[in-house]
């Protein structure tokens, strides 16, 4: 068996590099024939070790050329249809034997383009794509409006969606997001296609508006579980976020929440909102990025982390990681990919997403000693193994063998 994986970057910039170079690294480093096919350098450093061919054409990402009309005109184009990632991809899958290689995307919006999903076609090859967020379901790829900052109840590529604009940037930059999302749809149409999710809610939301034909399969991602001793959640007091500092992260629902809960606070991240929200908060600690090291004492003074995201987030890494590392439980928003898992195992409470006072009430609940350490209990009892990255490799290689041998499940 062969396998290409295919993401923008050949470093971690996010949750979808993050997944896609370990895979290609570990499937390497156990004796398999990767490629890891990419546009913007520099490369990682486990993935040039692993023993993975790596193909990085060391392009500038969309985002970065927008600093003058010639870029932005070039950027647009790239992002269309990347012209020289298609015929080196051409040139990669000429070498390849259709019926014995799985060729698997994990992004091509950032650099890469859809120009790639024609290769694929023309040359018969079976396709998975792991939909690490709602990119072929809604062009902006969140459910969220980034103007009225709240959730989207629009049908993506709908009449209503098309003329709402909801794009962080602009107008322009949604219907320009729109014409690459229809591309996009239009070339996986004429592919053999497998869809991999993070979660079952993400799936069930897929199925309702995505009209391809595909096979689908539930693949939790590999979260860095480490062993260390637990924290005693019961005996402190502050409240945590770790994460970007952006918008849709709900920042502000954050920060309102603990300060009218009179708890102490800190923010772990950076973003957009940092400066502004750090003037209107001086009672919150924000930390700023931090490596895994200087995390660790300010988690284990934490009494639970708090995810705020305004949209409906997919599968935060954080939560497990956290719960499992640390025994730190969570409150996380409906809608939220570990909503299931944190109900189901009691690790944590569930909010309404956007709402402020059902927040407010988990904070509240979350003051009693006992109530804590109940969670807390329950998340050193968490399945570690289901995390790992050999338990998430060892499913995708039977999920590859699956698609490769025509079988709908696993």
């Amino acid at each position: 068996m062969r396998i290409i994986i295919i993401y923008d970057t050949a470093f971690t910039q996010g949750g979808a590099a993050k997944v896609a170079i370990a895979e290609a690294a570990a499937l390497a480093e156990q004796g398999y024939d990767v490629t890891y096919f990419s546009s913007v350098g520099p490369v990682d450093e486990r993935l040039a070790k692993s023993g993975a061919e790596v193909i990085c054409l060391d392009q500038n990402a969309l985002k970065s050329q927008l600093g003058s009309l010639r870029g932005k005109v070039h950027g647009a184009v790239q992002g269309l249809w990347n012209r020289r990632a298609m015929e080196r991809f051409q040139s990669l899958l000429d070498s390849c034997d259709p019926s014995g290689t799985i060729v698997h995307f994990h992004g091509w919006t950032l650099a890469l383009s859809p120009a790639l999903f024609s290769v694929t076609a023309k040359r018969h090859f079976k396709v998975a794509v792991t939909c690490h967020d709602y990119e072929l379901n809604c062009p902006v790829r969140t459910y969220f409006n980034h103007k009225k900052i709240n959730m989207c109840k629009y049908k993506g590529m709908s009449l209503a969606c098309l003329l709402t604009n909801c794009d962080s940037r602009s107008y322009a930059q949604k219907i320009y997001r729109v014409i690459r999302s229809t591309l996009s749809l239009r070339l996986l149409k004429k592919n053999d296609l497998a869809f991999l999710y993070p979660a079952r809610s993400v799936k069930d939301d897929m199925d309702k508006n995505l009209c391809l034909s595909h096979r689908d399969f539930i693949l939790d991602n590999p979260v860095e579980i480490r062993q260390l001793p637990k924290s005693e959640p019961q005996n402190n007091d502050r409240y945590l976020y770790i994460g970007r500092v952006d918008r849709e992260k709900g920042l502000d629902l954050f920060c309102s929440a603990v300060t009218k809960a009179n708890v102490p606070a800190d923010v772990i991240g950076d973003g957009e909102e940092k400066e502004r929200l750090m003037k209107l908060y001086p009672n919150i600690t924000f930390h700023g990025w931090l490596t895994s090291g200087d995390m660790e004492p300010i988690i284990r003074k934490a009494r639970c982390l708090i995810v705020t995201s305004l949209w409906a987030e997919i599968g935060p890494l954080v939560v497990p990681e956290v719960q499992c590392t640390y025994g730190l439980p969570c409150i996380v928003p409906t809608l939220c990919g570990r909503t299931d898992d944190i109900r189901e195992a009691r690790t944590g409470l569930v909010y309404e997403i956007g709402n402020e006072e059902s927040l407010l009430q988990c904070i509240q609940a979350c003051k009693n000693d006992e109530q804590i350490a109940e969670l807390a209990a329950n998340c050193r009892k968490m399945d570690i193994d289901k995390y790992s990255e050999k338990t998430h490799v060892d499913r995708l290689r039977e999920i590859y063998e699956c698609i490769l041998s025509g079988q709908r499940t696993v």
